[in-house]
């Protein structure tokens, strides 16, 4: 699933191919992608041109002359510019332009959204379950000191879930661990106020870096130019099973915490 960085990553390459462009058409061949009537949302994007694009956890956010586009891709959406409306497998929306570009969106899962929105007022409502952004000025190892000393929940649960910090998704959640050298199932209410400080520092540190790597590929992960992200050459744990911990030479295991595939060195994570 595109967590942050990958998101982050697919609006500056669509920065580059459709800012500033008009939408002339909206071809929707899978309906369920859209949130609601289809009609409504195309018409609602006609004449439509992108004034800019942002993020909000991992929502990308088209910003029209009116309103907002919002998506989520899920497990596997991914773009593409093309030159012709030609629909290939698994493509499921075509976004039409002036110039006679056409943005494809391709979902092999279909599990990927899209919205019209049509104003600030709704796009706050629907994205006001999110929490904190790693770039908050108020985020800090305080911060979520005082959101988690109360919490029983695991540190990875906590850090999975989005309306605490918004845009962390597994493979992020098992780094930060590791750079906090916690354990993944530690429960919230026992982590210091000094380790949620370090904890607060990985969060930023490592969402940082895999932006500036272009996220991280590991199965099917690119952008929407077709390039792959470089953030797996640097993963301390993450799908390192068998391998030797970077800093203390014990091999990496997996286990399974919240339900979720969980890679940990047994040493420098023991739990305490």
């Amino acid at each position: 699933m595109p967590e942050l960085p990958e998101v982050q990553t697919v609006i500056a390459t669509l920065m580059r191919q459709i800012k500033g462009k008009t939408i002339t058409d909206v071809h929707v061949i899978t309906p369920s992608i859209i949130q609601q009537d289809v009609e409504t949302f195309k018409h609602a994007l006609l004449q439509q041109t992108i004034i800019d694009i942002k993020r909000r956890g991992k929502y990308i956010i088209l910003i029209l002359e009116k309103g907002f586009c919002v998506m989520h891709l899920r497990m596997e959406g991914r773009f593409f510019i093309e030159t012709t409306s030609a629909v290939k497998k698994h493509v499921h929306v075509v976004f039409e332009f002036h110039d006679g570009t056409y943005l494809h969106y391709h979902d092999t899962r279909k599990f990927g959204h899209m919205v019209y929105l049509v104003d600030e007022t709704q796009l706050h409502d629907y994205l006001s379950h999110l929490g904190i952004e790693f770039d908050d000025p108020q985020f800090s190892g305080d911060y979520l000191y005082e959101l988690a000393k109360h919490r029983k929940r695991s540190l990875k649960s906590f850090l999975l879930a989005q309306e605490f910090i918004a845009g962390i998704g597994n493979i992020y959640a098992d780094e930060i661990c590791f750079y906090a050298r916690l354990h993944p199932d530690v429960a919230c209410h026992k982590i210091s106020r000094s380790q949620w400080a370090l904890i607060a520092q990985g969060v930023v540190e490592i969402l940082e870096k895999a932006i500036a790597s272009g996220g991280t590929t590991i199965y099917s992960y690119i952008n929407s130019e077709g390039i792959s992200g470089r953030f797996q050459l640097s993963l301390q744990v993450h799908l390192r099973q068998g391998e030797p911990c970077y800093v203390c030479q014990t091999p990496i295991i997996k286990t399974v915490v919240v339900n979720r595939g969980t890679y940990l060195c047994p040493v420098c994570q023991r739990k305490r």
